[in-house]
C-alpha cells in the first residue's frame, strides 16, 4: 500500500510539469445553396387580369398546381434557414475552439520555462 501511495505522489507530483496538449480546431464547412428566382413558381397566365378585376379564368387544377408549387418553394426556403441556422452554429463552435487553442498555446509558450 506504501508503495501505491508513493508511485501515486510521484505522479501527481509530475503532473504539474507536464505539457498540456493544446487540440487545434477543426471546421469544415460548406454554405446551404439558397433558392434561386429560377425556383419561384410562375404565376399562372389565367391569373393576369385577377390584380385588377379580382376574377381568374383558371381551371381548379391550375390553382391547385400553383398553390402546390408555392408550398414546396417555402419548404425550400425554410429549409435553406434550417441549414444556414446549423452552419452559424458549427461556425461559432469552432470559433470557441479557435479561442480555446490559442488561449491554450499561448499559456504553453509562457509556461514552458518555468
Amino acid at each position: 500500500m506504501k508503495r501505491f501511495a508513493t508511485a501515486l505522489g510521484i505522479m501527481l507530483a509530475g503532473a504539474g510539469n507536464a505539457h498540456a496538449f493544446c487540440s487545434e480546431p477543426y471546421g469544415r464547412f460548406s454554405a446551404p445553396s439558397a433558392p434561386g428566382r429560377f425556383d419561384r413558381p410562375d404565376v399562372p397566365y389565367c391569373l393576369s387580369s385577377y390584380k385588377w378585376s379580382g376574377k381568374h379564368e383558371c381551371d381548379s387544377w391550375e390553382i391547385d398546381s400553383y398553390k402546390r408549387e408555392v408550398e414546396e418553394y417555402i419548404e425550400k426556403l425554410n429549409s435553406f434557414v434550417s441549414e444556414a441556422n446549423a452552419l452559424s452554429q458549427q461556425a461559432s463552435r469552432f470559433a470557441r475552439e479557435a479561442y480555446d487553442y490559442a488561449r491554450c498555446e499561448a499559456d504553453e509558450i509562457s509556461n514552458q520555462h518555468q
